[in-house]
């Protein structure tokens, strides 16, 4: 065999190895970012009068994402709550709205006015215990609280 050919099939055997390595590499990639790794969860959340309907109802501790539908007719908001209150025995203002500074509640986060028909969407990293979900709109027309007529569920983080 010729130098020549030596340094080629030397050159092709560096090169597979090399393709194989890089192949390695981006595989660990993938299989890292699907992983059970303390979250990633999706809730899909879908908001109507006075419903709020969280799929599933509870998720694994760490970044969970609500993917929030209106499918009302009316505006609404989506409002995350930590708290060991039952999710109809919450803090309230005489105005029939939930007290977010409330004793016993913490707000995590908000989506607001969410139109009817829109979409939202929030990522919270959540640490395990009891949330309620709800909607804290106040109709400026008639005063109707929506959370009073009942838009809220309780949402578990394991």
């Amino acid at each position: 065999m010729s130098t020549v050919s030596r340094r080629y099939y030397l050159l092709i055997g560096v090169a597979v190895v090399l393709l194989a390595l890089l192949a390695v590499a981006c595989g660990d990639d993938d299989d890292d970012d699907g992983g059970d790794d303390g979250g990633g969860a999706t809730v899909n959340v879908l908001l109507s009068e006075f419903v709020v309907e969280a799929d599933p109802a509870s998720a694994s501790a760490g970044d969970v994402t609500f993917a929030v539908t209106n499918e009302g007719e009316e505006t609404h908001e989506f409002v995350i709550l930590k708290t060991d209150l039952a999710e109809d025995a919450l803090p309230t203002a005489d105005d029939g709205s939930v007290d977010e500074e409330g004793e016993g509640v913490e707000v995590i986060d908000e989506i607001e006015d969410i139109e009817a028909g829109a979409d939202g969407e929030v990522t919270a990293n959540l640490e395990a215990g009891d949330y309620v979900l709800f909607c804290n709109i106040v109709e400026e027309d008639n005063g109707e609280s929506h959370y009073a007529e009942g838009m809220h569920t309780a949402f578990t983080v394991e």
